[in-house]
C-alpha cells in the first residue's frame, strides 16, 4: 500500500470556512489544507457562442502562450484541422510571456473567427 492510499485512510477530514477548504490530518498530525477550486455558479453568465458546422474558410487563430513545445502541439491541430476542413485559414500568435496579450495582438485575434489557446509543457 503507497503512502498516499495510507494517509487516505488514517485521513480525519474536517470542513472549515464555509466548505472550501478541508485539512487533512495523520496519525502524526501533520496537517494539509486542500482547497476547493470550484467557484460558485454565476447567475449572470454569458451564453456560449454559437457553433460553426464548419470551419472551411473560416479563420482560426493560434494563440501560443509562451511555453515549450506549443509549436509542436499547433502544428498537429493544424495538420488535423486541414484534413477535415482544407478551406480553413490560420493566424498564428505568440504572446510575449505568459502574464498575456498586447491589446493590439488581442484586436488582431478578434478577427478570427475561432481561436485555440495552447500551453505546451
Amino acid at each position: 500500500m503507497d503512502y498516499g492510499t495510507r494517509l487516505m485512510r488514517m485521513a480525519r477530514l474536517e470542513t472549515l470556512t464555509g466548505g472550501n477548504e478541508m485539512a487533512v490530518s495523520d496519525a502524526n498530525r501533520q496537517v494539509f489544507t486542500v482547497f476547493d477550486p470550484t467557484a460558485d455558479e454565476d447567475e449572470d453568465q454569458e451564453p456560449l457562442a454559437p457553433r460553426f458546422t464548419t470551419l472551411d474558410r473560416k479563420t482560426v487563430g493560434l494563440l501560443d502562450n509562451t511555453k515549450d513545445l506549443v509549436e509542436v502541439l499547433f502544428d498537429e491541430v493544424k495538420t488535423l484541422l486541414e484534413k477535415d476542413f482544407p478551406e480553413t485559414k490560420f493566424k498564428y500568435f505568440r504572446k510575449h510571456s505568459v502574464n498575456g496579450a498586447t491589446a493590439e495582438m488581442l484586436n488582431e485575434i478578434a478577427t478570427c473567427d475561432a481561436v485555440i489557446s495552447a500551453v505546451g509543457d
